[in-house]
């Protein structure tokens, strides 16, 4: 068996591909052509891929607006049609495209297998969801080169949409309906046996996170972390430091030892959206798992509200989400025990912030502001200390 590319050479590999693709300039006319970067998108691809339903229709046309540059290349498409679609076709005005052009995009998202779980998601679970998460209309990645698009519904035309960030102030009303959509992703996939064999593909969350620890360094960047935010962080609990990583690791025994279901796994603020009907919805999927249903539920309720109002209002968030997720999945927990897991998985919260604010050398620089990542760092440690999840085990 051979050896797993160590992340040096993967990215020299990846590098000579894209100097290749560059050299080539390839152009995608069929559906299941790999796209390396936007400009390979031509009218008859998109007519592939988008006008299948409308007999007799095609893209004549099209503009391409950057949107923004992180993890994917992310550009709106505007487009023009031949004719008139036939009723009940959904032939979008506009798309919202996300790709893996450069060596840094592959690394992260694409040889991750972040950018292969996002797109199976859109195409193999989000159709029996009747929750506000965006519509998929295509999707292809190519394990060899790591290359990836995925062509989303346009949120900003479809719904008005306007997306958070830490600066949001989430009311009352927009974190009820956050943890009810988490409810409804949780209670649809709850022990799906499916997870042995359809769905097999998604990846476990202990899985993920100790990957992060051995190729990423998440342990050191948390240690560096904690002295860097340290005005951030509450002093009683700055005083236990040594003891917030070995909690960390016995938080990940729920993953292993209870029923799974689906988690986004990244459900911090900049990932919602609220649409003109003042309903929330959750994109970006790409580190999506399957574990614990606290994992989110604990990420979403410490990162989206303020320190006050996440004093105020967590007892009865938590006791919506629960209401609702017995609902959907037939099954209930006892608030005490499900407050335990919630207090528990505040450490996985942090988890994710820590290595945004110190990455390790593998990671970029700037994966999220300097602002963000403390902002992020000041409300799950408040959390930590105010639910004295060190002595919650």
């Amino acid at each position: 068996m051979a050896e797993p590319e160590t992340v040096e050479v993967a990215s020299t590999r990846i590098a000579g591909i894209i100097a290749q693709e560059s050299r080539d300039q390839f152009e995608a006319r069929n559906a299941g052509d790999v796209i390396p970067n936007v400009e390979a998108i031509t009218c008859e691809w998109l007519t592939d891929v988008l006008c299948a339903d409308a007999k007799g229709i095609s893209v004549t046309d099209f503009n391409l607006v950057l949107v923004s540059a992180g993890t994917h290349a992310r550009h709106r498409l505007e487009l023009t049609y031949s004719g008139e679609p036939p009723v009940g076709a959904d032939l979008p005005k506009t798309v919202f495209s996300k790709t893996l052009p450069t060596v840094e995009n592959r690394m992260m998202v694409g040889i991750t297998g972040h950018a292969r779980t996002e797109g199976r998601f859109y195409t193999e679970m989000r159709p029996e969801l009747n929750l506000e998460i965006p519509h998929c209309y295509h999707s292809t990645v190519d394990r060899t080169s790591c290359a990836a698009i995925h062509l989303l519904e346009d949120l900003v035309a479809t719904k008005g949409a306007e997306f958070t960030n830490n600066e949001t102030y989430v009311t009352r009303a927009m974190a009820e309906d956050m943890v009810e959509l988490l409810a409804g992703l949780h209670g649809h996939f709850y022990a799906d046996r499916r997870f042995e064999d359809e769905f097999k593909w998604v990846a476990r969350f202990t899985r993920w996170f100790m990957g992060g620890v051995t190729k990423l360094h998440v342990d050191e960047s948390t240690e560096a972390a904690l002295t860097q935010a340290a005005d951030h962080i509450p002093a009683r609990l700055l005083a236990r430091r040594d003891e917030i990583w070995p909690a960390t690791m016995s938080s990940l025994k729920i993953h292993d030892e209870s029923p799974e279901t689906f988690l986004h796994s990244d459900v911090h603020i900049g990932n919602w959206y609220q649409t003109a009907r003042g309903s929330m919805g959750l994109c970006d999927w790409q580190c999506a798992g399957r574990g614990h249903w606290a994992r989110d539920l604990s990420y979403a309720i410490s990162g989206a509200l303020t320190i006050e109002d996440r004093r105020n209002w967590e007892t009865e968030l938590v006791q919506r989400y629960l209401a609702r997720f017995g609902e959907v999945a037939g099954t209930t927990f006892g608030f005490d025990e499900a407050w335990t897991y919630y207090r528990q998985q505040m450490f996985q919260a942090l988890l994710n912030w820590t290595p945004t604010l110190c990455p390790s050398e593998h990671l970029p620089a700037t994966m999220q502001t300097e602002g963000m990542s403390l902002t992020m760092i000041e409300r799950m440690t408040a959390a930590i200390d105010d639910l004295d999840a060190l002595d919650s085990f």
